[in-house]
């Protein structure tokens, strides 16, 4: 049976166009999984070429040390020694804290070339790897240095007070240890008081960092009013100094602790809270919490350690000008503390407890001079040296300058000025 014309022209139509279809279909296929073949007007690009190194990143966890950290890195133990040793000048690897950063970087031939430690934004320190040992160096970091001048009162708390215009801890500590041998700011700071400061700020990417040096500060309480002024002299000695020249710094700390309150003064007559009789009480009790550091008022030496007695655990150290402190009711001392040891002002002796006959934490703090008791709130002590006398001119023109910057924008001149 033949088929009509037009049947006949309809399946040969559909029949092309099935190949068409499949041809184009499979150089589609072609195309999209064949590489190109490179044109002759097609430009090569040569690959890059690689990094001389690449960095893995690593963190000081809780409980670590650079050697347990290079240690799980596959560092070997003698490395390790190696490269601590090369770094020892620098840093104090037992400094480090958790969060420190630790970058091992590695050359392109996969061996280790350098390992930097970040501690903090500021500091930076690097170990190479020269041929069979190891060389280490600190790292310059470059940080703006922006001079501020910042004004305020006293609202709750000095601390309270800076932190509420934007500045930290580390700035009320700084701030509060120039003026830590002429006033408590525990005890004696009042609302309203009023502070001013020159300071710098650091700054590393337009970030900050941290503080530099806090160039001159100012204190004012009722009657109270204290300026100190950083100066360097040419020998590069550096000290806080009041506008005279005599140095900020005294012989003994007011107090050997950061506490809450005074619960117990020195009194030749106090009601015992335990024996519930009068009895002398030679010392001065610091509220404070467990395990707050007691710090040495003064360069001195150990010459008495007990645990036992209605004191506790206890340290009495031998200052000069025939003064003698004791630390009384201590949690527990500070390690390496011994009879015969050489102990420096402000270093950590101990921490505050309840050991001893004692009705909750505190530290009773004791003075005495040629082995007589005195009330060490009622004490003057001598300050450190002066600005030498060749370096007052030098001295006298920096004070200038930073009184104009210290009265800069304070609330008083605007008021003045209003």
């Amino acid at each position: 049976m033949r088929r009509p014309p037009l049947l006949r022209l309809a399946i040969v139509t559909a029949l092309v166009l099935w190949g068409v279809s499949a041809i184009a279909a499979v150089s589609l296929w072609q195309w999209l999984m064949i590489p190109e073949v490179p044109r002759p007007w097609h430009q090569e690009v040569a690959p890059s070429a690689p990094e001389p190194w690449f960095a893995i990143p690593d963190r000081l966890r809780k409980g670590d040390s650079l050697a347990s950290l290079l240690y799980r890195n596959g560092f070997t133990t003698r490395e390790i020694h190696d490269l601590a040793q090369s770094l020892a000048t620098d840093l104090n690897l037992r400094r480090l804290q958790p969060g420190d950063e630790v970058q091992i970087l590695y050359g392109s031939e996969g061996e280790v070339e350098k390992v930097r430690i970040h501690r903090g934004p500021l500091d930076t320190f690097e170990a190479r790897r020269e041929g069979e040992g190891w060389s280490g160096e600190q790292i310059p970091v470059q940080v703006e240095r922006r001079e501020n001048v910042l004004h305020g009162s006293v609202r709750g708390s000095l601390f309270a007070s800076m932190e509420a215009m934007g500045e930290t801890a580390e700035l009320v500590v700084n701030f509060a240890e120039i003026f830590a041998w002429d006033f408590d700011f525990y005890t004696e700071s009042r609302t309203r008081d009023r502070f001013s400061l020159v300071v710098e700020k650091l700054y590393r990417d337009g970030n900050f960092v941290g503080y530099g040096d806090l160039k001159a500060a100012r204190y004012v309480s009722g009657k109270t009013d204290l300026v100190a002024y950083l100066y360097e002299d040419p020998t590069a000695k550096r000290d806080y100094y009041d506008p005279a020249g005599n140095s900020m710094r005294k012989a003994f700390l007011r107090a050997p602790l950061s506490f809450r309150r005074i619960s117990s003064r020195f009194s030749y007559s106090r009601l015992h809270p335990v024996f519930k009789r009068r009895m002398p009480h030679l010392g001065v009790d610091y509220a404070a919490r467990v395990g707050t550091p007691v710090l040495s008022i003064a360069d001195g030496t150990v010459v008495a350690i007990s645990r036992k007695g209605g004191g506790g655990n206890s340290v009495t150290v031998r200052h000069r000008m025939g003064y003698r402190s004791a630390y009384l009711h201590l949690s527990r001392f500070a390690r390496g503390l011994r009879v015969g040891k050489r102990v420096a002002q402000k270093e950590v002796i101990g921490y505050v407890g309840a050991t001893g006959i004692a009705t909750g934490p505190h530290l009773d703090f004791r003075l005495t001079r040629h082995g007589e008791p005195v009330n060490p709130l009622k004490q003057i002590f001598p300050p450190g040296p002066p600005v030498p006398v060749q370096y007052l001119s030098g001295f006298q023109k920096q004070v200038q300058l930073l009184a104009e910057r210290l009265e800069q924008d304070s609330p008083r001149r605007r008021a003045v000025g209003e």
